[in-house]
């Protein structure tokens, strides 16, 4: 399983704050959501990054660091403010120090304002996490 769909699984589980959880394959996908059931949360995979071969010979062995976003969607109120913090406090108790099957434990490695637009607002959080890569294994 890749890290965002065991992320989303993660997220869905037990009574969670928010109605839906869906993947993107791309940020820019997000405008084409529809976005009527908030709060909402979309996950992608941000970011894949290769470390040199750890061998030096032979098979290749590589640690591959990867940044996994989670996108948090919610309306904004009639007095023009959004509370986004309960959700992403929930998200990253959910998810810090989490570890998904054959992946390193997730790290939070930042997060930033993505829009104010037609009554929501967008935050992604990002986690980083590592795996490693064998080629010598199927």
């Amino acid at each position: 399983m890749d890290a965002a769909s065991a992320v989303i699984q993660r997220l869905q589980e037990g009574q969670p704050p928010w109605r839906d959880v869906k993947g993107l394959l791309a940020l820019s996908d997000l405008a084409n959501q529809p976005m009527n059931r908030t709060p909402a949360l979309f996950v992608l995979n941000i970011d894949e990054r290769a470390s040199a071969d750890i061998r030096g010979s032979g098979p290749v062995l590589q640690t591959i660091s990867l940044t996994v976003g989670v996108v948090c969607i919610e309306r904004i109120g009639n007095r023009g403010a959004a509370d986004l913090m309960p959700l992403r406090k929930e998200v990253r108790r959910r998810l810090f120090g989490w570890s998904p099957e054959g992946f390193e434990a997730l790290a939070l490695a930042g997060g930033q304002l993505l829009n104010v637009t037609s009554g929501q607002v967008a935050w992604i959080d990002k986690f980083t996490t590592e795996y490693t890569e064998d080629a010598n294994s199927p």
